[in-house]
């Protein structure tokens, strides 16, 4: 297994969890709008993106018990990440995601506050 290091992430490539945190890698990127995939992934708005290019997708299902499960499916062609897909727990995905904010704070410290509401707003 190699590992993989994208933006506030590294892992290993052939680990369960690949396509999960290859997801998060970009949607946790620092850029100017911290939210913008978030508010599609986690906040669930029709209206908002979950997923990008290259190839890569991560949304929720609602199953029959009330839990949420989140499908990550990345394009192993273009990405190299194997395996390329997997279902994931709610808790797992908000841990990853704050972990990524709490990466970006680190470098960006000047944006506290605002990942501090994000945490807030998504219950992270």
């Amino acid at each position: 297994m190699s590992i993989v290091s994208i933006g506030y992430f590294s892992f290993e490539n052939g680990h369960s969890q690949a396509p999960l945190l290859y997801c998060i890698s970009q949607i946790i990127h620092g850029g100017e709008d911290l939210e913008y995939y978030l508010r599609g992934v986690i906040g669930k708005d029709p209206m908002e993106p979950v997923g990008g290019d290259p190839g890569w997708q991560l949304y929720s299902d609602l199953q029959k018990n009330g839990t949420e499960l989140y499908y990550a499916w990345v394009d192993e062609e273009m990405t190299g990440i194997e395996p390329n897909e997997g279902w994931y727990d709610e808790k797992t995905v908000k841990f990853y995601i704050r972990e990524g904010l709490e990466n970006v704070l680190k470098e960006q410290p000047n944006r506290k506050i605002e990942i501090e509401k994000i945490f807030k707003k998504y219950n992270l």
